[in-house]
């Protein structure tokens, strides 16, 4: 690659990365806006986050375009794969996005009955160790911090627990009185969104592992696990 396209490269490369930045800070926010609105009912709140759901689908289109872009000054291995991983980072970030606004949409349908204060702890603590996660990955993101990665990866089994705690609650109530049902379902959603954004997470804790690897130039070659269907 001659200087003038590796000058090239390293300029979209920086931009690139800070258009990443602004999505992870949007998405680390909406991820907290989103609980919020659930924990306080916030109808106003709830519908901020799922305003903020185009900005996340607009971000995404413009990283594509920009990627595209850069593969016009990539004539290495590295600098493919590095694009090639920045592309699949924008996805789950957009998915993370999507997650949230599963959690937000709960507030709205959640008219008539609104969880129980056992219920709000469950998801609580879920919530606690699935924001740590979130928060690491984007930092060892931007960072390309391996240690930051991997302590995010470490949070994993403690999140799986947490899933599990709520649904057996919630397998375990029989005695679910109907007009509760709905109540115990928004539970189960806002859960599963849960659980869904940690995988996203470890997702990018991967992919943060990866670019930190490719870029010291140690390995141009990182086995990821396979990638989990939407």
């Amino acid at each position: 690659m001659s200087d003038h396209s590796q000058q090239g490269f390293s300029a979209e490369m920086a931009q690139a990365r800070h258009r990443l930045q602004a999505i992870s800070s949007l998405a680390l926010q909406q991820f907290e806006q989103a609980l919020m609105a659930y924990r306080d009912k916030d109808a106003a709140l709830a519908q901020q986050v799922l305003s903020q759901l185009q900005r996340a689908h607009d971000f995404e289109l413009a990283m594509d375009d920009h990627c595209l872009d850069m593969l016009s000054h990539t004539s290495s291995d590295r600098d493919l794969r590095l694009v090639l991983a920045l592309l699949k980072a924008i996805s789950d970030l957009e998915q993370i996005c999507n997650q949230n606004a599963q959690i937000a949409q709960q507030v709205l349908l959640s008219s008539v009955t609104s969880p129980t204060v056992t219920q709000l702890q469950a998801i609580s603590t879920l919530a606690g160790p699935v924001g740590n996660m979130l928060a690491l990955t984007l930092s060892a993101l931007q960072q390309l911090s391996v240690a930051q990665a991997e302590q995010a990866i470490s949070l994993a089994p403690t999140v799986n627990q947490c899933y599990g705690a709520i649904l057996r609650s919630n397998l375990a109530s029989s005695d679910v009185k109907v007009q509760q049902m709905d109540a115990v379902l928004g539970v189960n959603w806002v859960a599963r969104a849960l659980e869904r954004i940690s995988e996203h997470s470890v997702n990018l804790a991967k992919q943060a592992v990866f670019m930190a690897r490719v870029s010291s130039g140690q390995s141009s070659r990182v086995e990821l696990q396979p990638r989990r269907p939407r």
